[in-house]
């Protein structure tokens, strides 16, 4: 059986900015608001911890890879910056960033 869940690689292309901000969940659009200070690859929504990586749905992927709304995985990450009820988070290799805009605990999305 074919997994629904995506590999979040991150890949460094970029697509146009043609995201139609009214179709996006309302805190993925306050997530944007903020001045990150990096180059943000995807907010993540409805995320799950798993170890170091998170499980999660997708949106504004910059690779162009993802489509909005689609369950990812990333690679290995850690927090590297707050901004209200929003984390920055950075891969291992430094080479991707995402925003958690959503995140499960212990069962509970918050």
């Amino acid at each position: 059986m074919k997994s629904n869940v995506i590999s979040f690689t991150g890949c460094a292309l970029s697509r146009p900015e043609t995201m139609k901000k009214e179709s996006l969940p309302s805190e993925v659009i306050q997530a944007m608001s903020h001045d990150w200070g990096v180059l943000v690859d995807a907010y993540l929504v409805n995320a799950a911890r798993i170890g170091n990586r998170f499980a999660a749905i997708v949106f504004c992927d910059r690779s162009g890879m993802v489509s909005d709304g689609m369950t990812v995985a990333t690679q290995p990450v850690h927090q590297i910056a707050t901004r209200g009820a929003f984390k920055l988070l950075q891969t291992l290799d430094r080479a991707d960033h995402y925003v958690l805009v959503t995140e499960h605990d212990e069962g509970v999305a918050t």
